[in-house]
């Protein structure tokens, strides 16, 4: 089994500091939402951002980076066919656990919609299966609870080929940052971090070549 965390995710609902932003109480009263059931959204809110968060518009408030490593994820080989397990854990210290069933809007306000939702009542059910849900953790506490070895990628890093962190279908988690840049707000020093290309990725390419090393390891095992 392969689980992947998506950890320090910039996934949230408007903060309290931003509760009475004239600009984002208008994208809800459009909505016809209320502002603390809303998801921060640097798309389309970057300069409230930045008007109470200086400096972290580019960061915070990026739903639509989770939402493209979730729908190629939910759609891998290795998902499809139990392989596969994807936590996510946010900057607030919630984690999402996705069952793999999970078939996701590919629209994005659809998606927008559905995991507003899911902040709201904690979690989505469908025809008697939980397929989302929320709680309250840590990343401690999740990367406690994973299986096997645990490897954090980290841009900076040494860089290693993934054929040589990924060698056998053994149990294995792997962290990935959920956020577009900077570092982990987590402290992760004890853990082994490690890069896999001289550049830096987005959390989708680093998660593909994982899930598609992973599949393949696996696929030669039985062979």
């Amino acid at each position: 089994m392969l689980t992947i965390i998506i950890a320090d995710a910039e996934l949230e609902t408007i903060p309290t500091e931003m509760m009475d932003d004239y600009s984002i109480g208008k994208i809800a009263k459009e909505r016809k939402k209320k502002v603390a059931n809303i998801l921060l959204d640097s798309n389309y809110m970057h300069s409230s951002i930045d008007r109470h968060f200086p400096g972290e518009s580019n960061r915070r408030g990026r739903p639509d980076i989770i939402h493209i490593f979730l729908l190629m994820a939910l759609d891998s080989i290795l998902n499809r066919t139990g392989g596969l397990r994807v936590r996510i854990h946010t900057r607030n210290n919630l984690v999402i656990d996705i069952s793999p069933d999970t078939r996701l809007p590919r629209a994005y306000n659809r998606f927008i919609g559905l995991f507003e939702k899911l902040f709201q009542e904690r979690k989505i059910v469908a025809e008697g299966k939980t397929l989302l849900s929320i709680s309250e953790a840590s990343l401690d506490t999740i990367i406690g609870e994973a299986e096997g070895r645990v490897i954090v990628m980290a841009p900076g890093s040494e860089v290693r080929q993934i054929e040589s962190v990924i060698e056998s279908p053994l149990p294995i988690t792997v962290v990935i940052g959920g956020f577009s840049e900077g570092d982990y707000r987590s402290n992760l020093d004890s853990f082994e971090k490690i890069s896999i290309f001289r550049d830096e990725l987005t959390i989708w390419s680093v998660g593909m070549e994982v899930i598609t090393q992973y599949e393949r390891v696996s696929r030669n095992a039985v062979d």
